[in-house]
């Protein structure tokens, strides 16, 4: 792997046009660990948007390899993070990483998180389930993505919370893990085609999309027959859904995603972890 001091130097051959130079300067990139953010910081180097897109992109399989070597389940997979939220929170933080650009600075998830949920403590006079909600997504800040909702980015909680755009998963888990870190009782809901949050208020068992405005239904009135959902659905609303089940759709979603921008290596990385869950 090279070192800390060779980066200044293989960023000057970032624009050489000798044919022979960036195979290899692309080769050097490939074995850093994915992530020279920190690096590029300390030495005050500053790359052009189009250098830290190309860097960003040889910067991958260090990602990858770094995503595949931290990637650890228990032995009994998805039913060993069942309401593990400490291990759930830190497999989705080798995710947000892996997602990562490796060139910019930014706050873990885990720092992302506590930053946010200290905000709206300070915002909200008493935070329950539905306050949160509202706060989160019927006044703002957080929203689906008007065009491509499940782009990858959108998939990027770190990017979510810095910009307030993402998509039913992320902001589904958005919206437990705070409600984690707050203190209020948020589950999953497996529904079909769309993440779903469950809640209660005031004595009512409510289910929230998150990615519609945080509009909710009341759980008795859907089963009741009001509105006309099928088998499937219905039983994904009655089964609990358990965070190693979030975590296997998260990791096929993005699986799909990456897949639809023909990054295979990183499709398929993410489709063997989603199976070491089973």
């Amino acid at each position: 792997m090279p070192s800390v001091s060779d980066l200044p130097y293989l960023i000057r051959l970032l624009d050489d046009n000798d044919p022979d130079v960036r195979p290899a300067v692309r080769e050097q990139f490939a074995t850093y660990d994915g992530d020279i953010s920190h690096d590029l910081a300390a030495l005050g180097v500053r790359l052009s948007p189009a250098g830290k897109k190309r860097v960003s992109q040889w910067l991958e399989p260090g990602r990858r390899q770094s995503l595949a070597g931290a990637w650890l389940v228990p032995s009994n997979g998805m039913a060993g993070i069942a309401d593990d939220w400490d291990n759930f929170e830190n497999l989705l933080g080798l995710l947000m990483d892996f997602l990562h650009d490796g060139i910019t600075l930014r706050p873990s998830l885990h720092d992302s998180l506590d930053l946010l949920a200290e905000d709206i403590r300070e915002q909200l006079a008493e935070v329950t389930a539905d306050s949160l909600r509202r706060y989160l997504f019927v006044r703002g800040p957080f929203s689906r993505g008007s065009k491509k909702p499940d782009a990858l980015k959108h998939f990027d909680l770190c990017y979510v919370i810095d910009r307030g755009v993402g998509n039913a998963t992320s902001l589904g888990c958005l919206f437990m893990l705070l409600g984690r870190r707050l203190n209020v009782a948020i589950e999953a809901c497996n529904y079909p085609g769309h993440f779903l949050c469950k809640m209660h208020d005031l004595g009512r068992a409510c289910l929230v999309d998150c990615a519609h405005n945080g509009r909710r239904f009341d759980i008795e009135d859907l089963l009741g027959g009001s509105l006309n959902i099928s088998d499937k659905a219905r039983a994904s609303i009655v089964m609990p859904c358990y965070l190693g089940d979030v975590l296997a759709r998260y990791l096929l979603e993005m699986h799909y995603s990456l897949g639809s921008l023909g990054r295979s290596e990183d499709a398929d990385l993410l489709k063997q972890l989603a199976a070491s869950l089973k």
